[in-house]
Order: structure tokens, then C-alpha cells, then sequence
């Protein structure tokens, strides 16, 4: 058998065995079960975001084009890319990678203190369709549900190396 025909039996059986999966009391008090996520599908999703080009320069002395990795707007768009692909793969981490076993809470309180923090500047949560169930339970997972601790746990659930989990977690703003 290839590797690929045994990872993909793997997964059908985690899929099949998913209400076996352990069932945890989050650092935010909710209780889920922490899925493995593909290390595949995030690797794919963070290739997306493509590392900046090295502006060059003309240096006189040496007559020659040479890179300069100094620039400050390299700089500042290799900060931007790396917040990206953080925040791509802590996305595919809370979709794919916990399972909430009492669901949405009955009351919409998180949405009504969400929205406050929108109307104060402090989200832009724009693009979100908070009467789609799927938006909806991604919004609560992301910014009620998970703490950063839950995300590392997540993550190394994934077989992320616990360097890569920390940085996507540093990017994380939630409960420490």
C-alpha cells in the first residue's frame, strides 16, 4: 500500500471514530473535541502567501545591482506575510480542528459584545455574514471558544512542530 492510500484510510477511520475522540474542557470553559487537521492542508494554505521579492539597489562602488533586505517596505511586507499566513493557518486550525459538542450557546450575547467591539474599532468584522450558521459558529469558535492554549493543542494535534504552533498562536488574540 502507498503512503497516500494509508493516510487516507487513517483519516476515514478518525472520521468514523469521531464521537470516540475525547471530549475537553477548552481554557474558555466550552467543551470540544480536538480533531486532527490535515498538516497537509495547512502547509497548502500557507504556501499561498508568497515571501515579498528583495528590492535591489544600484550600489556605485561595486558598479553592480545587488538586493537589499534592510528596505523598510520589505521588511514591513515580510511582517505582513508572515501575520497572514498566521492568521490562514489558525483559520484552517479553528475550522478543521475543533469539534463543539454543545454547539452555539442559546442567547447571542458573544455576538451582541463582538458587534460592540466592531462599532468601537477594535474588530472589522465585515466580512462576516452573522446569519450564515457556518460564519457564525467559525465566529464563535475563533473569538469566543478558543483559547491560545487550545490552539497550540490544536496545532500539535496537527503534527505541527511546537515552533510553528507557538508563532501562529503569538498572532492568536484571545485568552492567555
Amino acid at each position: 500500500m502507498s503512503e497516500e492510500h494509508d493516510a487516507v484510510e487513517k483519516a476515514k477511520s478518525l472520521i468514523a471514530q469521531g464521537d470516540e475522540l475525547e471530549v475537553v474542557t477548552l481554557s474558555t470553559g466550552y467543551r470540544a473535541r480536538i480533531v486532527p487537521v490535515g498538516a497537509t492542508l495547512i502547509d497548502d494554505i500557507v504556501a499561498t502567501i508568497k515571501e515579498p521579492s528583495i528590492p535591489k539597489f544600484f550600489n556605485e562602488e561595486k558598479d553592480r545591482e545587488e538586493e537589499n533586505p534592510m528596505d523598510p517596505d520589505y521588511l514591513a511586507a515580510v511582517i505582513t506575510a508572515t501575520d497572514k499566513r498566521n492568521r490562514f493557518a489558525l483559520d484552517a486550525m479553528i475550522m478543521f480542528g475543533m469539534e463543539l459538542v454543545d454547539g452555539l450557546p442559546e442567547d447571542d450575547n458573544w455576538i451582541k459584545k463582538l458587534k460592540y467591539l466592531e462599532k468601537k474599532g477594535a474588530l472589522d468584522l465585515s466580512e462576516f455574514d452573522f446569519d450564515d450558521p457556518f460564519e457564525r459558529e467559525y465566529l464563535f469558535k475563533r473569538f469566543i471558544a478558543a483559547g491560545t492554549v487550545d490552539i497550540i493543542r490544536i496545532g500539535q494535534k496537527a503534527g505541527l512542530s511546537a515552533a510553528a504552533v507557538e508563532e501562529a498562536a503569538r498572532s492568536f488574540k484571545s485568552n492567555p
